[in-house]
């Protein structure tokens, strides 16, 4: 791949002086080098490939060329599935960072609180030592004490005043930063193009869950379309999406509540069963996936016939460790597709078939 022209220093050098082309220049361009981008790797042109290719030709984010140059370097050329997978590392990084900041505010907001309260607590501590002293002086000389009381009470007025009104500031601050903060959670646990749990998210419930109810069985599937790439080949990008969302749908529907449902990457999902070994969530799934088998799908902006959609996938109970139960999960995952796609395999399965 020839090296990108960098556009960021083409803009700098466009916003030079009065003689600088105009700004229909620098868009042309843009489009003719994002064209010839997608072009160059036969990539779909679709809204995450065009906006891929607005960035790594921007020459500004780094973590993203790195990523794209490291592929290109393994294997010539890029595809749908890689850019996809970029974007997904770097939409991570930037949901961190942001997740940071807001994090940081928030905790910069407590600091606030607690030193008004802390100047609160000085200012009523200095005016019970005052009351104390003025009754001590209170016989000798009133009309001066009751003079520096007054004095004393209107500034302990004036500064609990201020207090006030930094404590309710601070709690308007506060409020509007929890909201961002758990808006900005879901967002980065939470697959767009679903709605179901992002990969994060989905760790982050198994987790949660795992802990709650210690006594329940569990298991965890990991399912994968079938002859995905086939399907984004030969109706293009946005189609695929939509046999993702309706994959996704289907199993989050016929799985029902109890079932954690959520995108794992690309085209496949991860699945934790609560109250289920390996064989009856096997069972669930399996009757999902010859209901879904059953549907005869069409290309809503072609009418063309996509056919029947599949998928295959591998159930495994969760003992002690949940990290071994993916990777075994993802081992049954690989047998079901060798064995000739379109099925559920577990242990127990594996075991008879060797058998």
């Amino acid at each position: 791949m020839n090296a990108p022209i960098s556009l960021h220093s083409l803009t700098s050098w466009f916003r030079r002086g009065d003689d600088a082309p105009d700004r229909a220049a620098l868009h042309r361009l843009r489009y003719e080098q994002i064209g010839a981008l997608l072009f160059e790797h036969g990539l779909e042109p679709s809204t995450t490939n065009f906006d891929f290719a607005g960035r790594f030709l921007d020459g500004r984010e780094l973590q993203l060329i790195q990523a794209a140059e490291d592929l290109i370097a393994v294997k010539r050329t890029l595809t749908d599935r890689d850019v996809e997978k970029i974007m997904e590392r770097c939409a991570t990084g930037d949901t961190s960072d942001k997740l940071e900041k807001l994090t940081r505010e928030l905790e910069s907001k407590v600091v606030d609180c607690l030193a008004a309260v802390g100047d609160a607590t000085a200012s009523t501590s200095a005016y019970s030592t005052a009351l104390g002293q003025a009754a001590g002086e209170m016989e000798h000389a009133p009309g001066e004490t009751y003079r520096r009381l007054l004095e004393v009470t209107l500034e302990v007025a004036e500064t609990t005043r201020k207090i006030g009104g930094r404590l309710e500031s601070t709690r308007e601050d506060t409020k509007r930063l929890r909201s961002d903060l758990e808006r900005a959670v879901r967002e980065a646990e939470e697959d767009h193009l679903t709605g179901l749990p992002n990969r994060r998210g989905f760790f982050a419930r198994m987790e949660e869950t795992l802990a709650r109810t210690n006594a329940a069985p569990f298991a965890l599937a990991l399912c994968d379309i079938d002859n995905f790439k086939a399907i984004n080949d030969r109706h293009g990008h946005h189609t695929g999406d939509r046999v993702l969302r309706f994959v996704a749908r289907t199993l989050r529907d016929y799985l029902g509540r109890k079932v954690t449902v959520a995108r794992y990457g690309g085209e496949e999902f991860v699945c934790l069963f609560e109250g289920a070994d390996a064989e009856d969530a096997a069972d669930t799934l399996d009757a999902c996936r010859k209901s879904l088998r059953d549907r005869l799908l069409r290309d809503q902006t072609t009418n063309l016939p996509i056919g029947r959609i599949s998928f295959s996938a591998g159930v495994v109970t969760i003992e002690d460790d949940s990290a071994d139960a993916l990777r075994i999960a993802d081992e049954l995952l690989y047998a079901a597709k060798r064995a000739g796609k379109d099925q559920v395999a577990t242990v127990a399965s594996q075991v008879a078939s060797a058998a």
